[in-house]
C-alpha cells in the first residue's frame, strides 16, 4: 500500500505547519486512560506524533518511546521535543514513515494515535484498511489508545483544542494565543470552522505580533459514532475493544491486537 496523493498533500502542508505545532500540542488532553497503561514503563509508539503530544508523561514513566511521522519536519521537533520533556536520547526512536506503511514494531507494547489523527486520516485513506495495516505492524498482545473525535447522540461533536460545536461556524475568531519565541513568530492562532454531517473543516490562519498573516492552512476529518469505532477496529483484527465517550474533550478507543494471531 502507498501513500495516496491526498496523504502527500496533507504531509506538504504540515511541513510547513511544524513551526507553530509545538505550541499548538501543549493544549492537547492526556487521554484519560493513558496513565494507568503507562503503568510499566512499556515501549511506546505515537503516530502520527506530529510534534509529540504526550511526552511528558512517557518520560515519568519511563517508557521508551518510537516516535512516528510521515513529515520529516514534525519529526525533528518531536525529537527534540522528547529531550526537553525528559525522554533519554538512547530511549527514543524516530521513524519516517506513513501509519498504513509502517514496518513490524517487533519490541512495542502500546500505541498512541493522538488527538483525533484517525479522523483526519480517515479524510485521505480506509480507515479500516489503515487499521488493519497497524495491527499486522503489531505483535499479539500490544494495546491501541486512540483519541478521536465522535458525533455524539443528539447530534454534538466532542469538543477539542480545534473544534467546538458551541462556536459560531464559517467566521473567522481568535482560538489560541502563543508565545511568539515559541510558535515560529505567531502570536495567534484565528480558526473558521464548519461542519457537514459527518465531515469537519478547520482553518487556522497564524498571525504575528502585527497581525500579519505568516500561513494559512485547512483540516478535513471524518466524524465516528462509537458503533462505527467498534466494527471498524474489530474488522482490522483488534479485540476487547473499549470505548470511553468524550466528557467535555475527545473520545478514548482502547483496543488489543488479538493474542492468538501470529503475524
Amino acid at each position: 500500500m502507498t501513500a495516496t496523493s491526498d496523504a502527500v498533500t496533507v504531509v506538504e502542508s504540515y511541513a510547513r505547519r511544524a513551526r507553530f505545532a509545538r505550541a499548538e500540542a501543549t493544549a492537547v488532553r492526556r487521554p484519560r486512560l493513558l496513565r494507568g497503561l503507562l503503568r510499566t514503563g512499556p515501549h511506546v509508539v505515537e503516530v502520527p506524533c506530529g510534534t509529540g503530544h504526550f511526552l511528558t508523561e512517557y518520560a515519568r514513566a519511563g517508557a521508551t518511546v518510537t516516535l512516528v511521522d510521515a513529515c520529516p519536519e514534525m519529526l525533528a521537533a518531536a525529537v527534540e521535543h522528547a529531550v526537553n520533556a525528559g525522554v533519554p536520547a538512547e530511549r527514543t526512536v524516530p521513524a519516517v514513515a506513513y501509519l498504513h506503511e509502517l514496518e513490524f514494531l517487533s519490541e512495542v507494547e502500546l500505541v498512541v494515535a493522538p488527538n483525533a489523527a484517525l479522523n483526519q486520516l480517515a479524510r485521505q485513506s480506509s480507515l479500516t484498511d489503515m487499521l488493519t495495516a497497524l495491527r499486522q505492524a503489531l505483535r499479539p498482545g500490544v494495546e491501541v489508545l486512540a483519541q478521536v473525535a465522535c458525533a455524539q447522540p443528539g447530534g454534538g461533536v466532542d469538543s477539542a483544542t480545534f473544534y467546538d460545536v458551541a462556536r459560531q461556524h464559517r467566521v473567522w475568531f481568535p482560538d489560541r494565543w502563543f508565545d511568539p519565541a515559541h510558535a515560529g513568530g505567531a502570536v495567534l492562532r484565528r480558526r473558521r470552522q464548519h461542519r457537514d454531517d459527518d465531515r469537519l473543516r478547520i482553518e487556522f490562519d497564524y498571525v504575528d505580533p502585527a497581525g500579519h498573516s505568516l500561513y494559512v492552512t485547512t483540516v478535513e476529518l471524518a466524524l465516528f459514532s462509537a458503533q462505527q469505532l467498534r466494527d471498524t477496529f474489530t474488522a482490522a483484527g483488534f479485540v476487547h475493544v473499549r470505548f470511553l465517550p468524550g466528557q467535555g474533550g475527545l473520545s478514548e478507543v482502547l483496543a488489543t491486537t488479538d493474542p492468538g494471531v501470529q503475524r
